[in-house]
């Protein structure tokens, strides 16, 4: 079943088209991999799914629904959320504080019970707190949990923007670059945590430089090249298509024939 798919996505800036006719279904409760040599589009297409940007052409059908003119909020309450190649957290809040901001989303208490302190107020930030400690639990970052974030490491900060994105309790999680940076060891971590998120029902589609990492964890892998597809498979059929390392020669070539 599809929770997601883009039919006929376009999108041109200037005389500069990043995404070019793109049809793809990505089924619900599986890890997808967009990857694709730099400029290739998948940020882009990321952009279009959550609404940061409209396309010229095509529709983001969500669970069905024709989404394409809802705006980023919109789809967030309708249960997308993601991450960024570039860190959005707040590094002056505690990493608890971090993710509670996710949970307001969530939150029936409007801004009028808030200011009036009202008993329903007290029992959701109850509620929030217990939430944003699961998730913070979930992640692997219990230990840093009052911790201001400015004092994470960078491999821990990332794992937080996840925590934040899960707070807002989407059924699509996309992840752009969740291992970039990071050294061997906090690479696994978000491995083991991506596998974790699947096991929930959670979708996710990541776009990710990292082969190893794509080829480990992905159900399904979208290639792109100038905004096309190129091919859509398994992590065995990308590897063996000699489309995909016609596309990646000379860049990523060696990662994507040779990731175990």
């Amino acid at each position: 079943m599809s929770l997601l798919e883009l039919a006929g996505l376009t999108k041109r800036f200037g005389g500069v088209t990043a995404v070019d006719g793109l049809d793809v279904a990505i089924e619900a409760g599986r890890i997808h991999s967009i990857i694709g040599p730099n400029g290739a589009g998948k940020t882009t297409i990321l952009n279009l799914i959550t609404g940061v940007e409209r396309p010229d052409r095509g529709q983001v059908l969500l669970d069905g629904a024709d989404v394409t003119g809802l705006r980023s909020f919109e789809r967030a309450r309708r249960g997308v959320a993601r991450t960024f190649q570039n860190l959005q957290v707040f590094l002056n809040m505690s990493a608890l504080e971090n993710v509670m901001a996710g949970c307001d989303r969530l939150s029936p208490v409007g801004l009028l019970a808030a200011l009036a302190r009202l008993p329903r107020v007290r029992r959701a930030n109850r509620a929030a707190t217990a939430r944003a400690l699961e998730l913070i639990d979930f992640v692997g970052l219990a230990e840093w949990r009052d911790a201001a974030a400015a004092e994470l490491p960078y491999g821990a900060l990332k794992r937080l923007e996840i925590a934040r994105a899960l707070a807002t309790g989407p059924t699509l999680l996309l992840l752009d670059e969740p291992a970039a940076g990071l050294n061997a060891r906090e690479t696994a971590a978000i491995r083991d945590l991506i596998q974790a998120l699947a096991r929930t029902g959670i979708t996710v589609v990541l776009v990710e430089h990292d082969m190893r990492l794509v080829m480990g964890v992905s159900d399904h892998i979208l290639v792109v090249d100038q905004g096309r597809r190129l091919m859509v498979g398994t992590a065995a059929e990308v590897r063996a298509d000699p489309r995909v390392i016609q596309a990646y020669l000379g860049t990523a070539g060696a990662g994507v024939t040779g990731a175990a």
